[in-house]
């Protein structure tokens, strides 16, 4: 059985090397995400951009079935590797497989009828609604492409390889960008939508057929195609993260909702924020991921105390990155909303989006603490404690941003919702530092 290096070597270097190729792809994702918002505020005008923001905290509620699953496939598959089982390894990859394209299938199809009621309920701007609808139907289309993508590339992770689904990765977005750039002028949000879905399902099945090769090549043998039992284990860890992740997608839908009452300038600036913003967000949930397969792999393997000494490795990992991005985030905020709007653009898009740089960015220290933890608590599958504290994160940002919306004035009422996001990452980063120093996750993996 051909092994990931996660159970042994030192600790740090074996997160800082299994990590990186996750960190670059996570960040090309981020880019494959935003290319479609920045080509429609460059080549097209600031209307264009704030409708395919209006629709993306939607997006992210799919997409939470998708990541979700993939934990829970992640965790299982990583611990079976760990314990060096070469028949429930391939069974899991079978099974997770053939699971989450039902899901995208029935989920796909839900999100396609009811996307103009979502839409509405998000008190979408009428000059936008058009194409904001039209982006968001593509994006229900392309869901089993989306969500295959994703469960292989949770896959490949576990099984401690995360330079193939990098690879991937960057086939698929400069497809994607080639596309954009050939389809807007001649379609615009129309174009952008379908050049989105065609680079979707073109990465997607490449990255399935060389997943399923990689299977047979490294797991020789045959195995069941499903596994009702495995399914029972992947559902106990993924259902927690799905609803963990479409909670938080609710979360920002809530606050969408509130910032879609204000000018489409104001809407583009806040989304093209919020999307620079959460390339670093995005960066540190992917360090959560790569501590938790090193979790994972070292309980299944017993090696316990290589699980903490992953902790502070990690920690030190998250230190290094706040640094630098707390820095860069702040004295440079125009030069990167720039890459969202054109010359033309409304002043107000940067002026807000400025705004939100500057209430969140210098508090990555919060997040910077708070993610290893999480890390830990998932990998050993404590998901209570995992779901406590993001869930008390949400909450509090939630519901501080309607509370300060509707008690600001009405030019402070911006930078109401903003604020909250800090104090609610504060009280999520406290919990989960409590409960990871308690200890309940060693007891689950048997850790005394």
């Amino acid at each position: 059985m051909k092994k990931s290096n996660l159970t042994t070597g030192k600790p740090f270097n074996t997160i800082l090397l299994f990590s990186l190729p996750m960190i670059l792809s996570v960040t090309l994702q981020q880019l494959y995400n935003v290319c479609d918002s920045l080509i429609a505020g460059k080549m097209i005008d600031e209307f264009a951009l704030a409708s395919i923001n209006a629709s993306y905290p939607v997006t992210m509620i799919f997409l939470a079935f998708a990541t979700g699953f993939g934990v829970g496939a992640n965790i299982i598959c990583a611990k079976y590797v760990g314990e060096d089982s070469k028949k429930y390894v391939k069974e899991t990859i079978y099974t997770s497989l053939i699971s989450i394209t039902f899901i995208a299938i029935i989920i796909g199809s839900i999100g396609f009828l009811i996307t103009d009621g979502l839409l509405e309920l998000l008190n979408c701007n009428s000059v936008i609604f058009d194409d904001a609808s039209t982006y968001l139907k593509f994006y229900c289309i392309g869901m089993l492409f989306l969500f295959i993508y994703n469960c292989v590339t949770s896959l490949f992770q576990s099984l401690g390889n995360s330079k193939i689904p990098l690879y991937l990765l960057i086939f698929s977005t400069t497809l994607n960008i080639i596309l954009d750039l050939l389809f807007v002028k001649s379609m615009g949000v129309y174009g952008i939508a379908l050049a989105t879905l065609i680079a979707q399902g073109i990465a997607s099945t490449f990255s399935c057929i060389i997943l399923l090769i990689y299977v047979n090549k490294n797991f020789p043998g045959k195995v069941k195609c499903f596994n009702k039992a495995i399914l029972l284990k992947i559902l106990p860890v993924a259902i927690p993260s799905i609803v963990q992740a479409s909670i938080i997608s609710l979360g920002n839908i809530a606050v969408q909702s509130l910032i879609n009452q204000f000018d489409p300038a104001s809407i583009a600036g806040y989304g093209a924020a919020y999307k620079i913003c959460y390339v670093i967000v995005n960066i540190y949930t992917t360090m959560s991921n790569a501590i938790s397969t090193y979790t994972s792999q070292n309980a299944g393997a017993e090696k316990y105390d290589r699980i903490k000494k992953g902790y502070y490795s990690g920690l030190t990992i998250c230190i290094i990155l706040t640094i630098i991005t707390t820095i860069t985030f702040l004295i440079i905020p125009n030069q990167l909303l720039s890459i969202f709007a054109n010359d033309a653009a409304d002043a107000n898009v940067f002026n807000v989006g400025r705004k939100f740089i500057y209430c969140v960015a210098p508090f990555y220290i919060l997040l910077c603490l708070k993610i290893p933890c999480d890390g830990v608590l998932k990998g050993s599958k404590d998901m209570i404690s995992f779901m406590i504290s993001t869930f008390m994160d949400l909450i509090i940002r939630v519901g501080l941003s309607f509370i300060f919306f509707y008690t600001f004035p009405n030019d402070q009422k911006i930078i109401g919702i903003f604020i909250s996001w800090p104090i609610g990452w504060a009280v999520g980063m406290l919990l989960s530092q409590s409960f990871f120093f308690i200890g309940r996750w060693k007891k689950l993996i048997g850790y005394k």
